[in-house]
């Protein structure tokens, strides 16, 4: 159950702090300054709210709270986020690309079909005596005598060997490496909340994400060792032809019968028509990815948080002294970086976002009067990066929005 604004004014009374943080506001910061003035200290609305991302994921949560609150079946779930889906995409047609039909609806597809396949083959989490978990579970986690967080953590197990498991359901893309230490600030947070709260030492914590767009396969190799995958759930079949081929070709079957099996594999995107001693072969689990939580990792999270929001105090103050918008002015570089989360997930639009909107200027400027909707799309069949089409993706969205 989530607190209401009334209880958690009272817990700010009772703390005898002016502001209660969460990990999103935080964040938003982080993320870009100017979008953080926007928000939370202009108040002002949203005025670009057709991205499909969010909207989603929030969805894809709730789905996983009803059956897990046994409000729906396991097997209602597909419906219950296929209904979702409709509303929110084909009716309202949010947008996964903003700016590019083909690149928005090769995404929309694959989308839905890895959270279809994922509602199908979701691995329930296991619940008795010595297993336990608990969904949307509230943290208040305390940083300094004056600096408190509070949020949820999607899902909270205990193990049976007293291992206390921070959990996140994922719909992006999967988190791995630099990647992964550089997003787990949010569970890392959690973390030090589940350390306060029970009294555990960071190293019975486990911290992690499960990407559900995504499946861990454990694979059997010929020499006996086992070998896991992650493979997005639309491209099961394809990614695992290899693998198929070699045990196909082990239990000594035919060219021709390969090749059919090989078909089935792809066309059905599952190994339910493969021989069962090959099924034997593979495994497959939801896709958790954990980050290793260490003192190091919680004393840069927990300085992070800290030295943002004293900034953020700082700088709030000396501008509601100033009314100096430049406090809050996101540098180009920073503003180049997050060029495609300001085109195609931001919900702000370059009229607002007015750093992202000189930026955009400064480049229309440099194109120097060239046709960017005819250069995007030239760039675009000639293969060009992903870097440079997200700018470009950034520079078509600033003319949309003027």
């Amino acid at each position: 159950m989530r607190k209401t604004s009334e209880e958690l004014s009272q817990l700010c009374r009772n703390l005898n702090i002016d502001t209660l943080w969460s990990w999103s506001r935080v964040h938003s910061y982080m993320n870009s300054k100017y979008e953080y003035f926007l928000k939370y200290i202009k108040h002002i609305r949203e005025d670009n709210d057709n991205c499909a991302y969010a909207p989603l994921g929030g969805i894809a949560h709730e789905t996983l709270e009803k059956f897990y609150g046994n409000e729906i079946t396991y097997d209602q779930m597909y419906d219950e986020f296929d209904t979702g889906w409709m509303l929110n995409i084909d009716i309202v047609d949010l947008k996964f690309n903003r700016n590019d039909k083909a690149k928005n609806d090769s995404i929309k597809n694959k989308y839905k079909q890895n959270l279809d396949h994922f509602y199908r083959h979701h691995k329930v989490l296991k619940s008795d005596e010595n297993n336990k978990f608990e969904l949307e579970k509230f943290m208040l986690i305390k940083f300094r005598d004056d600096i408190y967080l509070q949020g949820y953590i999607d899902v909270l197990r205990i193990l049976e060997d007293g291992t206390y498991v921070v959990g996140d359901w994922k719909t992006s893309t999967i988190y791995k490496g630099k990647k992964a230490l550089d997003e787990c600030g949010q569970l890392v947070t959690y973390a030090i909340g589940v350390h306060q709260l029970y009294n555990v030492p960071f190293d019975k914590i486990k911290i992690g994400w499960n990407f559900l767009k995504y499946q861990n396969v454990t694979v059997e190799q010929k020499n006996g060792k086992k070998k896991v995958r992650e493979i997005e759930r639309c491209k099961l079949g394809s990614s695992l032809t290899s693998n198929v081929k070699t045990w196909l070709k082990h239990f000594k079957y035919d060219e021709k019968e390969i090749d059919d099996f090989i078909v089935k594999l792809v066309d059905s995107n599952s190994i339910e028509y493969l021989p069962k001693e090959v099924q034997e072969k593979f495994e497959f689990n939801d896709c958790w990815v954990y980050v290793e939580l260490t003192e190091e990792l919680v004393n840069l999270w927990t300085n992070t948080i800290v030295s943002n929001i004293d900034e953020i105090n700082a700088k709030t103050k000396e501008f509601n002294e100033t009314n100096n918008d430049k406090l809050f002015w996101d540098n180009e570089e920073s503003v180049k970086s997050q060029s495609y989360y300001y085109a195609n997930l931001c919900g702000y639009s370059a009229n607002l976002l007015l750093p992202y909107k000189q930026y955009l200027e400064k480049l229309e400027a440099e194109k120097g009067g060239i046709d960017l909707l005819s250069d995007t799309k030239k760039s675009y069949d000639a293969g060009t990066s992903n870097e440079d089409m997200d700018l470009m993706n950034s520079l078509l969205e600033g003319i949309l929005n003027g």
